[in-house]
């Protein structure tokens, strides 16, 4: 065999070793993707909401006079008033902070300007009806408990509490003060619960409550229960 027949096949048989080498290589594996961030839990809540609160009546009120009728007088209506409260928006701001993994207290401070409606019909000597409106601007500060059921995304709860209710007319000369009670729920939903950013802190919520309002403005009897809804994000930290 000569020199140069050698040579190629020392060549050849480097080749086929190293070729063999490398398909034994060993395949380095792909790292596992990184689990789920856990949803943020915070210790601290801001809430801005805008909703609205809805109407109640004040009651009716009749006027009548006494006839001259002999021996003895009777009333006559002259004519007949009816009162309401009407519905409002509403913006509310809120603070929570967690006391448990599921207790929460709040406290609040809402906005609304709802009109006092007076109507006056039935008059005697035949008048048309006529309707009156003033608006109020009323102030309703409020300290609630809440009980939550911890979901990743969704987080159901309800509330109870009560708090100061502050009405001034138009004029802003004439101030009416009383207490408000008010019991409900609503739900949380966190708007990125697996991020690692700043989305992971914010939320939307949306409430529904029963509110009764008492003292205040109070022409004939004791407002009734009024219903409030609301909807906003949350801040949490």
């Amino acid at each position: 065999m000569t020199a140069a027949r050698v040579r190629v096949s020392v060549c050849a048989a480097l080749l086929l070793l190293g070729g063999t080498a490398r398909a034994q290589e060993p395949v380095v594996p792909t790292p596992p993707a990184p689990l789920p961030t856990s949803p943020f839990q915070p210790r601290v809540e801001i809430a801005v909401l805008g909703g609205l609160l809805s109407g109640a009546s004040l009651g009716d009120t009749r006027a009548s006079m006494l006839t001259n009728q002999v021996p003895t007088g009777s009333p006559t209506a002259l004519f007949t008033t009816s009162s309401a409260i009407g519905a409002a928006p509403t913006v509310e701001g809120r603070l929570g902070v967690r006391l448990t993994r599921a207790w929460w207290i709040e406290a609040g401070l809402a906005y609304g300007t709802p009109d006092l409606e007076v109507n006056v019909t039935g008059d005697v000597e035949g008048v048309p009806a006529v309707s009156i409106a003033t608006p109020l601007t009323q102030l309703v500060a409020d300290v609630t408990v809440q009980y939550r059921w911890n979901g990743r995304r969704v987080t159901p709860f309800v509330s109870v509490g009560g708090g100061y209710l502050r009405q001034l007319d138009e004029p802003r000369t004439t101030a009416e003060t009383g207490a408000v009670f008010q019991a409900g729920g609503g739900v949380r939903v966190a708007i990125a619960p697996g991020s690692r950013g700043f989305a992971r802190r914010l939320a939307l919520r949306g409430d529904a409550r029963v509110v009764w309002l008492r003292d205040g403005v109070e022409l004939n009897e004791p407002r009734g229960a009024s219903f409030s809804v609301a909807g906003g994000v949350v801040l949490g930290l």
